[in-house]
């Protein structure tokens, strides 16, 4: 180790302190006191911008001694300027307030000095991409005037343009912070204390009993795995990361390739922002933005984020058939035991216990809290290890501190992107022009929609993508006809699918070196594996009673959605996975035949999808007739 690291380890035991403290804060907050709307919001990304700092220290990245010692110096001089913007923050704080703030040249100082804090500590968290984005979005704002077409706006010199973002509460630290603060940290919380009540080692041990006879069994039980802590954690990297580490493995066991674990893993952990309840936090977010009760967005996530997972399962499914991959021995099959569905406890409880809260009608932070309290006390009735570990509450708290760090300064960041949007009416003018399309081309429309929020959420972690890709794209497809809820529900799905698209495909290069894969290929595997989730928004858009609770619901509708779906499942299962479980491998023929058939079944004209459902049906009885099977084969 180099000279410095004792330095650095010091850092960052700091920080992690500092996140306990964060993490108790905002329990306090919670359960006790209310802070001050501007000081709470301040204060978050202030711990945001401490915690980054200390836990990632520029030093850390060098080790030669003169760039140590320059990096060291960085650092004491974002403090030094972060300090110096928070003090003239607060010192014009009331006139902010009362509407009479008037910028100076050291009010703008404060705040260039601030802005670049916080860029640095989210460059650092998250990498470049936000920070990009973000230097992208601010020379949009200077350089209007030079534009073409419909980019082309007023501009905004240095006086608007930090007014805007740092000095109001429509930037950096505008209702979005305010939301997120106040609704989102602690469910990171929650998240981190669940993980360590010993929760994790009991839900892969009960889904690999519960799968061990089905065909790729394994890698079933790691989508349940997966799925139950992805939906609670803000990062699809973070998931990854967590749970990949146990469940690429036991897929590669099974048999599956390198590739093919990597992107299951993938595939799964993103699909787990998308399963309600908690939704990575994300369904609060847009409940706010839509206006509607949280219970009736996660009641409309519902069916969708099942198909995903079905289809993720018959994708799996149909890949061991081709690899001829058997049930686990029965020998080697975990026997569960009283014990382990008592231990199952550690993640059913703590869950329910949310949504009772919620079904009370208390806040999303008050039922987040009630998770909390609840893990803790599950896990020391449960877990006898964690009743002899009892620091394991205290290293939960730190990591979700930590998280809950990581998330604020990007979304500080995002602040930046927001006002610069708002000020210059992009997103009206955005909306406009793929509404054109929408009056006669909804197709159109939606797909560039989709092309949109893939580009702007690539890299990004999901909360950021999607509250950039709400206000930029949702309005666009609101205004070409499509229901707010489905709007949002729709631009949610692929802020939360960019990060398995190519070439950024950030997920995929996370769970390639744990499984030994190749980036790239994993991730053309993980949109293999996804095409019904990448499908699934328009087929909500187009039959928006998949949602349930969305305008205009139909049983009839529904029932026919329900069957299309389950036919372009399966068809599309089998022509990619090129095998039938009736059959074995299909020729290339047949899978032409039957992604054809998927297709046909996806659309949402009853003249198409109907025979489309028919064929999925017949090919189904034909697969499993002796005499004709061989045709297929």
């Amino acid at each position: 180790m180099t000279e410095s690291a004792p330095a650095v380890r010091a850092c960052n035991d700091v920080g992690r302190l500092l996140a306990l403290i964060f993490s108790g804060i905002v329990i306090y907050a919670i359960a006790i006191a209310l802070f001050d709307e501007a000081n709470a919001r301040f204060g978050a990304i202030a711990f945001g911008f401490s915690i980054v700092l200390l836990r990632r220290p520029l030093a850390g990245t060098f080790d030669n001694p003169v760039a140590k010692g320059l990096a060291w110096l960085v650092d004491a001089l974002l403090i030094v300027c972060f300090l110096f913007s928070a003090y003239w923050f607060f010192t014009v704080k009331e006139d902010l307030w009362i509407g009479f703030y008037t910028a100076t040249s050291t009010n703008l100082v404060a705040g260039m000095l601030g802005l670049i804090c916080i860029l640095e500590m989210t460059r650092r968290a998250w990498g470049w991409s936000l920070v990009i984005m973000a230097l992208v979005f601010i020379c949009f704002g200077f350089f209007g005037p030079s534009l073409p077409g419909i980019l082309e706006h007023y501009g905004v010199d240095a006086e608007n343009f930090m007014q805007i973002v740092w000095y109001s509460f429509d930037g950096v630290f505008g209702r979005t912070t305010g939301l997120v603060a106040d609704n989102v940290l602690i469910f990171l919380i929650f998240g981190a204390i669940l993980e360590r009540t010993g929760a994790g080692e009991s839900l892969i041990h009960i889904s690999t009993a519960l799968t061990a006879r089905i065909r790729g069994g394994a890698a079933h039980a790691a989508i349940v795995a997966s799925a139950v802590f992805g939906m609670m954690s803000g990062s699809v990297a973070a998931n990854i990361a967590g749970t990949g580490v146990f469940t690429i493995p036991m897929i590669k066991r099974q048999g599956f390739s390198a590739n093919f674990a990597g992107a299951v893993e993938t595939a799964a952990s993103s699909g787990g922002q998308l399963t309600p309840p908690i939704m990575a936090a994300a369904v609060f977010i847009m409940a706010d933005l839509v206006g509607m009760p949280f219970i009736m967005v996660i009641a409309a996530a519902a069916l969708p984020a099942l198909f995903k997972y079905v289809s993720l399962f018959a994708q799996v499914y149909t890949e061991a058939i081709r690899l001829d991959l058997k049930p686990m021995a029965a020998e080697d099959i975990p026997q569960l035991t009283r014990k382990d569905w008592i231990n199952s406890l550690l993640v059913f409880l703590p869950i329910a216990a949310l949504m009772a809260t919620f079904l009370f009608g208390k806040t999303p932070a008050m039922a987040g809290l009630v998770g909390v309290i609840t893990a803790i006390v599950t896990g020391f009735v449960l877990n006898p290890a964690f009743r002899r570990e009892p620091k394991r509450i205290l290293d939960g708290l730190a990591a979700g501190g930590i998280s809950a760090a990581e998330i604020m300064v990007a979304v500080g960041v995002i602040g930046i992107v927001l006002g610069v949007v708002n000020e210059t009416g992009v997103a009206i003018r955005f909306a406009t022009a793929i509404s054109t399309f929408g009056d006669d081309f909804l197709l159109l429309a939606l797909i560039l929609a989709m092309c949109g929020a893939l580009v702007l959420g690539m890299g990004l972690p999901t909360l950021p993508a999607y509250l950039i890709i709400a206000v930029m794209i949702a309005p666009a497809i609101i205004k070409a006809g499509v229901p707010p809820l489905a709007a949002h529900m729709f631009v949610l799905y692929y802020a939360v699918y960019s990060s398995l698209v190519p070439p950024i495909a950030y997920g995929c290069y996370i769970a390639a070196p744990i499984a030994g894969g190749h980036p790239l290929m994993t991730s053309f595997v993980a949109l293999r594996i996804s095409i019904v989730g990448l499908l699934v928004p328009f087929v909500f858009v187009f039959s928006p009673s998949l949602l349930i609770v969305a305008g205009g619901f139909s049983w009839f509708e529904l029932g026919g959605t329900v069957i299309r779906l389950l036919a372009a499942i399966w068809m599309f299962a089998t022509a990619f996975g090129g095998a039938d479980p009736a059959i074995g491998r299909l020729n290339n023929v047949s899978r032409i035949i039957r992604f054809l058939i998927g297709c046909a079944a996806m659309m949402p004209i009853p003249q198409i999808w109907v025979p489309g459902a028919i064929a999925a049906a017949a090919s189904i009885l034909v697969s499993r007739n002796p005499r004709l099977r061989a045709v297929q084969s």
